[in-house]
């Protein structure tokens, strides 16, 4: 009966972490469909929607570097839930805010509040699951998480028209406050295990912060890690996010709709990548850099039509591309699971989040870089001529195949 309880516990704990995943997920990105609404209501311009969008990811970035520390002297549950408080506050600043400021410093601390949400789960999975179900669990977390951003789209746009995205955005809120009782309650006892396995660890006991960190920075490793981290989420986030949409519409002559039908793909791709690419690791092969390896080479390869070397014009084939291209992405979150294995587990929480800082840099990064590359072209009418975008996919397909041979002479653990 007590194995029947802890069973039902573990499944409680992976549901509540699942659940703060896919609301940072969908504070992430909600921003793109409430534009109008704020642009409406608050007067807001291009480049303060910009400013607003990135808010987010410069606070949850920056807060990546002194998070890992601290989820591993003070464990998931305080961390997870403190920031969950500060992002309802956030939300609610938010969703009360009547200018331009007041948005940004609410947009600031959900970003603030979600910074430790991943992290928090992969260092969980570590404290408190088998050691071979942690690729799973990554790949199920990552593959679940994919479903905040769908919510971001038609049912936000949903609940915005309804409701409006001040009372979208106090429901949110409350919602986050929920889950942060919930997060308290499911990792109570945390701290005792927190602190045996901290002390206790063969292979770096009673390590300080600076030696934790010489430790990681000072390895070859991490900075593979770190590179294929930049350029696996950076390359995915700018094609998704912004670049492939205007390239649908008005280089294929898709419409808007079509487009955002398209684009899905690479979501439900994720979704079943993921966790496929996470059991193959822990059930099949019990690799974690061969089944990365693989995937992550498929994801280049994936790349390569979108570089106009053929020519692409039905959409059932785009749509078999950019499924493809998001299945062999979620093979990616392997990364984590190898960094985990190859350093000492006291400070697990520091090294698999400061690979995350690359990751979330990656999607700062490339994608207005990107939109450099693009710019660098004369405007055609509404849009840039094929060319631009072409240019633009041939460097992710550059960036992301350098990062793979990278990381290819990687340590391998297992």
């Amino acid at each position: 009966m007590k194995e029947i309880s802890k069973s039902r516990r573990l499944i409680l704990t992976f549901s509540v972490l699942s659940a703060l995943f896919v609301l940072s997920q969908f504070y992430r990105v909600s921003n793109a469909v409430i534009a109008p609404n704020l642009i409406r209501d608050l007067g807001l311009n291009a480049e303060m929607l910009g400013v607003l969008g990135g808010a987010f990811f410069y606070a949850f970035t920056l807060l990546q570097i002194p998070m890992g520390p601290m989820l591993d002297r003070m464990g998931p549950r305080m961390i997870m839930s403190v920031s969950c408080l500060i992002g309802a506050i956030g939300a609610f600043l938010f969703a009360f805010g009547n200018s331009f400021h007041s948005v940004l410093i609410g947009r600031v601390m959900i970003g603030a509040g979600m910074a430790p949400m991943l992290m928090g789960a992969f260092k969980t999975f570590t404290l408190r699951y088998p050691p071979e179900q942690f690729a799973t669990l990554v790949g199920m977390i990552s593959a679940v998480g994919t479903i905040g951003n769908i919510f971001a789209a038609s049912p936000l746009a949903f609940l915005t028209s309804t409701i409006g995205w001040r009372m979208t955005f106090l429901m949110t809120g409350t919602v986050t406050i929920l889950l942060s009782f919930l997060v308290f309650w499911i990792l109570r006892g945390e701290k005792i295990e927190v602190g045996k396995l901290a002390a206790s660890s063969p292979d770096k006991p009673g390590m300080g912060i600076l030696q934790s960190i010489r430790l990681i920075t000072g390895s070859l490793a991490f900075w593979q890690f770190g590179a294929v981290a930049f350029f696996r989420y950076g390359v995915f986030v700018s094609l998704q996010g912004l670049w492939l949409g205007p390239y649908l519409i008005y280089i294929k002559g898709f419409s808007p709709v079509q487009a955002g039908n398209l684009l899905i793909l690479l979501a439900i791709g994720v979704i079943l990548g993921s966790p496929v690419g996470g059991r193959l690791s822990d059930r099949h092969f019990h690799s974690r850099k061969g089944i990365a390896l693989i995937g992550l080479s498929f994801y280049c390869v994936s790349l390569i039509p979108l570089t106009g070397i053929w020519r692409i014009e039905h959409p059932a084939l785009f749509g078999l591309i950019f499924l493809f291209i998001g299945f062999f992405h979620g093979f990616g979150m392997l990364i984590y699971a190898h960094a985990k294995d190859l350093f000492p587990v006291a400070i697990s929480g520091t090294v698999m989040t400061y690979i995350n800082f690359f990751t979330m840099a990656g999607a700062g990064v490339f994608m207005p870089f990107l939109g450099k590359v693009i710019e660098s072209f004369p405007r055609t009418g509404a849009s840039y001529p094929a060319e631009a975008y072409h240019l633009a996919f041939v460097i992710c397909f550059l960036g992301m195949t350098a990062s793979v041979i990278f990381y290819a002479f990687s340590k391998k653990t297992k």
